[in-house]
C-alpha cells in the first residue's frame, strides 16, 4: 500500500495506487534467465579454455578476448541483479523516487549499458580474429578487418556515448541536478541495437563464401553451418531485443520495461559467447566423447606432407634408382591415414588441412593407402 511519506518515482495511472509493500513484480523471471544463460557461457568458455590449454596447447588472442567478454558479462549480470533492489522489475509508481530510482537505479543502468557494449564488442572481435587464423586469403582478411573496424568503432562509440550521455555527467543518475541536458537514451539504444544486428549477421556471413570453397567433406561443411546458424540465432535474439527497446522508447514506466530489455541483453551476450566457444570444442568432443562423432578414441589419422615437396604416389618414378636432377633434396609422398583429423587438431588446423589436402583426400575419398615413402636423393641413390 502507499505510504504518505514515500514519494513514488512516477504518479500511478488512473485506477492504480502505489504499492511499496507487495507490488507487481517480474524480477523472478529475470533472475531465472540469468541463472540459465550465464552458467552456459561460463561452461562453454571453461571447455574452450581446457581444450586450448590442455588438448590443442595453442592459446591465442581470440581466446583472451573471449575471456574478457565473459568477465564483462559476469560484472554486467551482477549489476543487473543488484538493480532489482532499486526498482527493476517493478512499476515506477511502486518505486520510491529517492534513493531507489535516483541515484542507484539510474547509475547502475548506465554501468550495465557500458559493460554490455564493451562485452559484445570483445565477443564479436574474438570470433573475427579467429577467422583470420583459419583463412589465409588476402581478400578474406580485408573483409574481416572491415567488419572488425565497424564493430570496434560502434562499440567504442557506444561506450563513450553512455558515459557522456548527459552534461554534466552526474545528471545521468542524479535527479537533483536541474540544469544541463541529456540525450534520449531509448532512441540511442534503438539505433545502437540496429547497428549491432548488422555486425551480428556480418560476423556470421562473412566467412561463408570462402568456407564453401574449401575441399571439406559435406558433413564437415554442415557442421560448420550449424555453428554459423547459431550465430544467426544470436542475430535473431538481437532483433527480439530491438522490439523490447521500441517498447522502452515509448513507455514512461522505465523500471518495468527495462526488465525485458536487460533480460534479452543477457541472453544475446551469453549466447554469443557460447557460439564463439563452440568453434573450439571439436578436439574436446573428439577426445572425451568420440562416439558423438562416430569415432573411437585413438582411431584418428593424420595428414602429412613434405617439408619441401609433396608428390602423389603415382608421381614418384618406379625405378629402383630414380634420377632426380639438382642438389640434395628431400622428397616425401603425401599420405592420409583414416580420413579424420588428430584429436589435438584445433578447428583452424582442421580447416587448413582440409584446404591443403590433395583432391580426393579432403573430401574423404582416400583410397586407403597408408604407405609413406621417403627419399633422400643425392647422386641418384635411394635410401
Amino acid at each position: 500500500m502507499a505510504d504518505a511519506q514515500i514519494i513514488p518515482a512516477m504518479s500511478p495511472p488512473p485506477g492504480k495506487t502505489s504499492n511499496f509493500v507487495d507490488p507487481e513484480y517480474q524480477g523472478t523471471k529475470f533472475i531465472v534467465v540469468n541463472c540459465i544463460f550465464l552458467p552456459l557461457a561460463v561452461l562453454a568458455l571453461a571447455v574452450r579454455t581446457w581444450t586450448r590449454v590442455c588438448i590443442v596447447r595453442n592459446f591465442q588472442a581470440d581466446d583472451y578476448l573471449m575471456i574478457i567478454a565473459l568477465l564483462l558479462s559476469i560484472v554486467m549480470t551482477a549489476v543487473t541483479l543488484d538493480m532489482l533492489n532499486w526498482g527493476l522489475g517493478k512499476h515506477m509508481w511502486d518505486v520510491p523516487a529517492m534513493p531507489n530510482l535516483s541515484p542507484w537505479f539510474m547509475k547502475e543502468n548506465m554501468i550495465v549499458a557500458i559493460f554490455y557494449c564493451a562485452a559484445t564488442g570483445f565477443c564479436k572481435v574474438s570470433v573475427l580474429v579467429f577467422y583470420l587464423r583459419i583463412f589465409p586469403s588476402r581478400s578474406f582478411h580485408i573483409a574481416v578487418w572491415f567488419v572488425v573496424f565497424v564493430a570496434v568503432g560502434y562499440e567504442v562509440g557506444s561506450v563513450l556515448a553512455n558515459v557522456f550521455a548527459c552534461t554534466p555527467i552526474a545528471k545521468s543518475w542524479d535527479a537533483t541536478i536541474t540544469g544541463g541536458s541529456c540525450m534520449n537514451r531509448p532512441v540511442f539504444y534503438f539505433a545502437n541495437a540496429g547497428l549491432g544486428i548488422f555486425t551480428d549477421f556480418a560476423t556470421v556471413l562473412v566467412p561463408i563464401p570462402w568456407l564453401w570453397k574449401l575441399q571439406m567433406p559435406m558433413r564437415q561443411k554442415i557442421a560448420v553451418g550449424v555453428i554459423l546458424t547459431m550465430g544467426c540465432f544470436v542475430g535473431v535474439v538481437s532483433c527480439i531485443r530491438l522490439s523490447t527497446l521500441y517498447i522502452l522508447m515509448n513507455s514512461p514506466d522505465l523500471t518495468w520495461t527495462t526488465t525485458d530489455a536487460l533480460m534479452w541483453c543477457a541472453i544475446e551476450l551469453n549466447l554469443g559467447i557460447v557460439g564463439g566457444c563452440i568453434t573450439a570444442m571439436r578436439p574436446f568432443v573428439r577426445r572425451y566423447f568420440p562416439k558423438l562423432l562416430g569415432l573411437s578414441y585413438g582411431g584418428y589419422g593424420s595428414y602429412s606432407h613434405s617439408k619441401k615437396y609433396g608428390h602423389p604416389l603415382n608421381s614418384i618414378p618406379r625405378s629402383d634408382n630414380p634420377n632426380f636432377s639438382g642438389n640434395f633434396q628431400q622428397y616425401s609422398t603425401s599420405t592420409w591415414k583414416g580420413g579424420t583429423m588428430g584429436d589435438r587438431d584445433s578447428e583452424e588446423q582442421v580447416v587448413l588441412k582440409e584446404a591443403a589436402a590433395p583432391p580426393g583426400l579432403g573430401s574423404g575419398k582416400a583410397d586407403g593407402i597408408v604407405r609413406t615413402v621417403q627419399f633422400d636423393v643425392e647422386d641418384g641413390l635411394r635410401r
